[in-house]
C-alpha cells in the first residue's frame, strides 16, 4: 500500500475520483428532492435513479467495444466535460424559473450515459495503471475514499440545500466533473496496455460477450448481482421518499441528508473489511453472505419504526449491498485480460446496474404510490432473496481452485 501511495499518477485518478464524487454525493441529494418538490410522485423520483442506471443497458455493448479500441483517458475527460456541462444546465434553468421534471430526467439520463463511457475506459485504467499485484488496494483505496466523502457530503447536501437551494447544489457537482477533467488529463502513464489492433467493431463485442458467457465464475456472479441491484435500485430510489412520507421529514430538512450519509457509511465500512474478509473468505462466500445480510437488512428498513433504526438499517444496506459490489468487481478485472476490460465490465454492468436498477428503482415507485414504501421495499427484496437461495445451492459445486487466495 506504502508504495501505491507514492504513485504520483495513481494519485492523480484517486484524487479525480474522489473530487467527482463529493460533486456526485450532493447532486444525488439534491436532484430527487427537486424532482419531488416538482411533482409529489415517488414514480417521478424513481423515474430519476431508473435513468441513472438505465444508460447502462443502451450503451453498455458498444461503449465497452469503442473504448478498448480508443485511449482511455480521453474517453474520460470528455465524458467528465459532458457531465459538468449538463449538470450545469439545472442552476441555470432554476435561476429563470424554467426547472421541469422533463429537464431533470433528461440531465439524468445525459450524466448517466457519460459515466457509462467513464467506467467503461476505468475498468481497464486502474489495472493497466498500477498492475494486478496493486488492484485490490488500489480498488479499495479509491471505493474507501469515495465512500468516506459520501458519509458527509449528503449532510453537507442537507445544509446546503437549506441554505443555496438544491439548484445550487447541483452546480457544485458541475463544478467536481470540470476538476476531475482537468486531474484525469495530466496523468503521464498510458492508460492502455499494448495489444494488436482491432479491426471488426462486431467481433469485439461479440468477444466480450463469449467471453462473460463462456468464463464460469464471471457469469455467476453478473447473475447473482442482477437480483442484488433491483434491491439496490428500489432503496436508492426511495430514500428520499422513504424519510418523507414514513417518517414525516420536511422536503428541506438536513435529516434526509442524513440517510445518504448513513448509506455511505455503511460502504466505507464495506471496503475496510474487505481485505479481510477476501482473506478469509473464498468470493462466491463472500458475495454469498453479502446477498444473504442483504435480505435481512431489507427487511429492517421495511419494519423498523423509529428514525435511529432507519439510520442503522440503511448503514447496514451500505455495508452488505458494497461487499456484493466491490468483490464482483475485483473478480472481474482479476479474471479478465486487458484487453476485454472494457466490455467484459460494461456488459456486467449492463446486466446488473443497466437491467437491475432501473427495474428496482420503478418497481419501487410505483408500489409506493400505489400500496405504500414499506410494502414497496418488501416486493423489491424478493429477487435478492431468489438470488441468494440460488448462489447458495452453487456453493458446493465451485472449484476450491477458483479465485479465493487470488483476492488478498
Amino acid at each position: 500500500m506504502g508504495t501505491l501511495w507514492t504513485d504520483r499518477e495513481f494519485g492523480k485518478l484517486w484524487l479525480a475520483r474522489v473530487v467527482s464524487t463529493a460533486g456526485s454525493a450532493l447532486s444525488g441529494v439534491a436532484l430527487p428532492v427537486l424532482m419531488y418538490s416538482l411533482t409529489g410522485s415517488a414514480v417521478h423520483t424513481g423515474a430519476l435513479a431508473a435513468l441513472a442506471a438505465a444508460p447502462y443497458l443502451v450503451f453498455g455493448l458498444i461503449a465497452g467495444a469503442l473504448v478498448d479500441r480508443m485511449h482511455r483517458r480521453t474517453v474520460m475527460v470528455v465524458a467528465d466535460l459532458a457531465s459538468a456541462g449538463l449538470l450545469v444546465s439545472v442552476p441555470v434553468a432554476a435561476v429563470f424559473d424554467a426547472l421541469t421534471p422533463v429537464h431533470l430526467l433528461v440531465v439524468a439520463g445525459g450524466a448517466a450515459s457519460a459515466t457509462v463511457w467513464f467506467d467503461a475506459a476505468n475498468f481497464g485504467a486502474v489495472p493497466a495503471l498500477v498492475g494486478n499485484e496493486q488492484l485490490v488496494r488500489a480498488n479499495s483505496a479509491v471505493w474507501s475514499a469515495s465512500t468516506a466523502v459520501h458519509v458527509v457530503a449528503p449532510s453537507v447536501a442537507g445544509v446546503l440545500i437549506a441554505v443555496i437551494g438544491p439548484a445550487g447544489a447541483v452546480a457544485l457537482d458541475a463544478l467536481s466533473f470540470a476538476a476531475s477533467a482537468a486531474l484525469v488529463r495530466t496523468i503521464l502513464r498510458p492508460l492502455n496496455q499494448l495489444r494488436e489492433p482491432r479491426i471488426s467493431l462486431r467481433a469485439d463485442i461479440r468477444e466480450g460477450l463469449e467471453f462473460l458467457w463462456r468464463e464460469p465464475t464471471v457469469r455467476l456472479f453478473t447473475a447473482l448481482g442482477v437480483g442484488q441491484a433491483v434491491a439496490g435500485g428500489a432503496v436508492s430510489g426511495l430514500l428520499v421518499v422513504y424519510a418523507i412520507r414514513v417518517f414525516d421529514v420536511p422536503e428541506n430538512d438536513a435529516r434526509v441528508g442524513v440517510l445518504f450519509s448513513a448509506l455511505a457509511a455503511g460502504s466505507f465500512a464495506a471496503t475496510v473489511v474487505m481485505p479481510k474478509i477476501s482473506d478469509s473468505c473464498s468470493p462466491r462466500h463472500v458475495t454469498m453472505i453479502g446477498l444473504s445480510a442483504g435480505v435481512v437488512v431489507m427487511g429492517l428498513l421495511a419494519g423498523v419504526q423509529l428514525w435511529w433504526g432507519a439510520v442503522i438499517s440503511t448503514a447496514l444496506w451500505g455495508l452488505t449491498s458494497t461487499i456484493v459490489i466491490v468483490n464482483g468487481l475485483t473478480v472481474r478485472q482479476l479474471v479478465t485480460p486487458d484487453h476485454l476490460q472494457g466490455r467484459v465490465g460494461l456488459v456486467g454492468r449492463m446486466v446488473t446496474f443497466g437491467v437491475g436498477q432501473p427495474t428496482g428503482a420503478l418497481a419501487g415507485g410505483v408500489l409506493a404510490d400505489a400500496v405504500s414504501v414499506r410494502t414497496a421495499l418488501v416486493i423489491t427484496a424478493l429477487p435478492l432473496v431468489l438470488v441468494a437461495v440460488i448462489g447458495w445451492s452453487q456453493v458446493g459445486e465451485q472449484p476450491r481452485r477458483e479465485l479465493g487466495h487470488g483476492l488478498k
